[in-house]
């Protein structure tokens, strides 16, 4: 990978030197496209910015120029679909654009998903998580299926589907802690008990045992009965499908009294939310938790660090604390959408013979991506249009802050 991203680096650093911010303005063979709502929330901006770095390193592909298409889906203080569905129809309508990062949110998604659907849009997202958008659940309202109306796929993203956090969990857990009884509750209803399924199966696979789990509203301010059966069970850790606002943490501090000793296991519902430490408690039990992302910021890789820097050098904005909070969990995945876009394009041009390709050609493409080498991981597509090795992290709390730990 060093190499690679090496090579990558000379490229980045060179095209970013020889340019103005920014080649939006300019006319160009392709258009690469983005639908975030960066005016409602300062942390999509970063996003903004890591795909324009990677767009600005190729004033070409394949000998057509190329040029960034920002757009903001924002209405007021809040992302809109409507506003994401016109944007959508916006790109549909120039045959310039040949492809997309986003959608930002699952929510917007269900509404662009058909509408790109429809014109072979190829569109890629680096921070969806919704099961619905890609798999074949029954309680999905609409389906993934009926997001696809020409029953072919159009959508790729980089995240896991969420319930996928649980296999993470459940693989942790058993093999790098040494856990092998297991008490589960779920707050998040039809697609918590998913979650709560894949820790299930592998957890077993690995030795493991979930001995007791339930239900819980997502109400719940005292969980002492739940705990009193997973100690009757002799668990050895909890597994909390919930998040800080529906009291998950405080469940963490009162498992400190009703079973010491006790590991405590949690999803992206706790992990790098800050407002989870002080209800934690004073002694605060050993606590993990999954994010369905990668932290190229954390990333020891010399070529990686160098990448970051050169990132930070190019928008000095993105890591001042006073404007926003830092380069976001998802920075670099928005960085390694638009260059698997490009990558796509190329190859979709060579296969035309050269000339530039339909759409659909870089749908074709795109979902023929193997082995791609990128910031955040390595990527392949299933055929629903998920990674097949998605971005997945473990954090634990140290010192009053959390700390990302090698899987």
């Amino acid at each position: 990978m060093i190499k690679t991203l090496t090579t990558l680096l000379v490229t980045v650093l060179t095209a970013v030197a020889c340019q103005s911010a920014g080649n939006t303005s300019a006319r160009a063979d392709i258009i690469i496209a983005s639908d975030l709502p960066t005016s409602a929330f300062d942390s999509a901006l970063p996003f903004e910015h890591a795909i324009d770095f990677a767009i600005r390193s190729r004033s070409t592909i394949e000998g057509y120029s190329v040029a960034y298409w920002p757009l903001d889906n924002s209405l007021g203080a809040q992302q809109s679909q409507l506003r994401g569905r016109g944007n959508v129809r916006r790109m549909i309508a120039d045959p310039s654009v040949l492809g997309m990062v986003g959608p930002f949110s699952s929510f917007v998604g269900r509404i662009e998903i058909p509408e790109a659907n429809r014109a072979h849009l190829a569109m890629i997202s680096m921070t969806t998580t919704s099961s619905c958008l890609t798999l074949a659940i029954r309680v999905c309202q609409p389906t993934a299926a009926e997001l696809r109306p020409t029953g072919t796929n159009n959508f790729f993203r980089l995240p896991a589907p969420d319930p996928a956090q649980g296999k993470a969990m459940a693989a942790y857990a058993a093999t790098k802690l040494g856990l092998r009884r297991v008490a589960a509750f779920n707050e998040f209803g039809p697609e918590g008990a998913e979650y709560i399924n894949q820790f299930s199966d592998e957890f077993a696979s690995k030795g493991g045992t979930v001995v007791y789990q339930q239900e819980l509203d997502d109400s719940t301010s005292d969980f002492s009965a739940f705990f009193t059966q997973a100690k009757l069970r002799r668990a050895d850790a909890v597994y909390a499908v919930a998040n800080v606002r529906h009291n998950a943490c405080k469940a963490a501090a009162q498992m400190t009294k009703s079973m010491p000793g006790a590991v405590f296991l949690g999803t992206d519902g706790i992990s790098l939310d800050n407002e989870c430490l002080p209800d934690l408690g004073p002694t605060p039990p050993a606590i993990w938790a999954t994010s369905p992302t990668v932290d190229a910021v954390a990333n020891p890789d010399p070529a990686v660090k160098d990448l970051v820097n050169a990132y930070l050098k190019a928008y000095p904005a993105a890591s001042t604390a006073d404007l926003f909070p830092n380069v976001t969990a998802y920075t670099f995945a928005a960085f390694d959408c638009a260059r698997m876009l490009i990558d796509a394009i190329g190859r979709a041009i060579k296969a035309n013979g050269g000339k530039l390709p339909n759409r659909m050609q870089v749908v074709t493409a795109l979902a023929q991506t193997k082995d791609f080498v990128g910031v955040t991981g390595t990527y392949s597509f299933d055929q629903n249009g998920d990674a097949v090795k998605p971005m997945m992290s473990i954090y634990t709390v140290r010192d009053g802050h959390w700390l990302n730990v090698p899987l």
